[in-house]
């Protein structure tokens, strides 16, 4: 489910972490002296209330801030921003609307439809799904069939905790921070291809409040950041939140079935 960051995102600076590397400065002194190979209990265990916290809610919305790195040819890095708004409705409705400097455009699933509609170029395309595909199997079929991914999507999976520790080496609780007020657990995990963190609110609500992805293969170390806020776990959805109704102007093209590149309506 997690993957590399697709080259065509990538668009952003490098971050102040490397200097607090260099500095002796992160938080947790013992950080980096665990055993390559290491999961740490704890770092499972908050990891896992997560997942089976958002697993029990049938119908929330939150809203994020993304960033994602884009790596010139020139080895200069870029950074490029968006704010997104998300909608689920469990088990077979969502509603992304994604709006920065490279996107402007809206995800949508019905229970038998996806649909993306790119705002600036005005073009919309749709596929009809069986009515039993749910949250989980629609966006896999919207990433492996027509190369659509909508970011920091491993985090609303029903079981979120399965698929974000499918290439984990090793991982650990860095600490304690706060993210927005939010006092919350710094976890950082290792993989194969990609290094992640993330922090989760402490208490009765286990929520994500911060999602870091570092594609540590690919020259500079690209990151995609997501920083959640505005969660309402007990949202009351309309069904209408999740169809689609193109302007009157919209045209309608087809998906390009994936052959080895990704397919977006930006």
């Amino acid at each position: 489910m997690k993957q590399l960051l697709p080259i065509r995102f990538f668009t952003g600076c490098a971050v102040s972490l490397a200097i607090a590397c260099a500095q002796g400065e992160l938080v947790n002194p013992a950080y980096g002296a665990q055993e390559a190979s290491t999961i740490e209990p704890e770092a499972v265990q908050v990891l896992k209330q997560m997942s089976d916290y958002l697993g029990s809610l049938e119908q929330f919305t939150f809203r994020a801030d993304n960033t994602i790195d884009r790596v010139m040819r020139s080895g200069q890095q870029l950074q490029m921003s968006a704010h997104v708004g998300i909608a689920i409705q469990r088990p077979n409705r969502f509603r992304v609307n994604r709006q920065g400097d490279i996107v402007d455009q809206e995800f949508y699933f019905d229970g038998t439809m996806l649909t993306l509609y790119g705002k600036r170029v005005n073009y919309y395309a749709s596929m009809t799904v069986s009515e039993t595909v749910d949250i989980n199997t629609a966006l896999d079929l919207a990433k492996e069939e027509v190369g659509v991914i909508a970011p920091a999507s491993d985090i609303f999976y029903q079981d979120a905790y399965q698929g974000l520790m499918e290439d984990v080496e090793s991982g650990m609780v860095v600490g304690t921070s706060t993210v927005g007020g939010v006092e919350v657990h710094h976890l950082a995990f290792r993989g194969r291809e990609v290094d992640w963190q993330i922090w989760i609110e402490k208490g009765d609500k286990p929520l994500p409040r911060k999602y870091v992805i570092t594609s540590k293969w690919i020259a500079g170390a690209p990151q995609f950041t997501a920083v959640f806020s505005d969660w309402d776990t007990s949202a009351q959805l309309d069904d209408a939140l999740f169809q689609f109704s193109p302007p009157p102007d919209a045209e309608e093209i087809g998906f390009i079935p994936l052959r080895g590149g990704s397919v977006s309506a930006d």
